[in-house]
């Protein structure tokens, strides 16, 4: 019988939680990718404490031609390199927006937030590995509307990034 270890999440909203753009509202390249100073230390405390750590983001400009897939991963590997070590169990993101107009990501999709298809797939992911997401004792934390209410939908305690990282309203 396999054994299986009960493990709470903190699931975290990558750009304007984790990471911002250096040069505008979006990042566009990997070069633009800046991980908050942030969110490295605190992140970690919460793994070493038992947590896995989600990251789930939402990439719709894929669906409306301004990115690429390809682009997409480049941008999260820069993300994942200026970690010291990488925090993240596992990062899913969602390509689809029902308003796009690049098949096959221009329909209404589970995974996009605010639905919970993500956070699904996440827990996909750590029950093949053996682990049981405790969703009773999970954390999300994001700074969108569409973050907010993905927590909401998936009965898990919300906590906007600017209280979660301590951060004031300009930063």
């Amino acid at each position: 019988m396999v054994e299986f270890e009960f493990k709470p999440a903190l699931c975290l909203d990558l750009d304007g939680t984790i990471r911002y753009s250096k040069s505008g509202e979006f990042i566009d390249r990997p070069s633009d990718v800046v991980v908050y100073d942030d969110v490295e230390e605190k992140l970690w405390e919460y793994r070493d404490n038992g947590y896995l750590i989600f990251g789930i983001s939402n990439q719709g400009g894929v669906a409306f031609g301004y990115r690429t897939r390809e682009l997409d991963h480049a941008i999260l590997a820069e993300t994942i390199r200026q970690f010291e070590e990488n925090p993240f169990y596992i990062v899913k993101t969602s390509y689809h927006h029902p308003d796009g107009d690049v098949e096959p990501y221009c329909h209404r999709s589970m995974f996009r937030k605010p639905q919970t298809g993500m956070l699904a797939f996440c827990e996909v992911s750590a029950w093949r590995n053996g682990i049981v997401v405790d969703w009773d004792n999970s954390l999300f934390v994001g700074d969108r509307p569409e973050d907010k209410e993905c927590a909401e939908k998936a009965d898990i305690e919300f906590v906007s990034a600017n209280e979660f990282f301590g951060r004031s309203e300009s930063d």
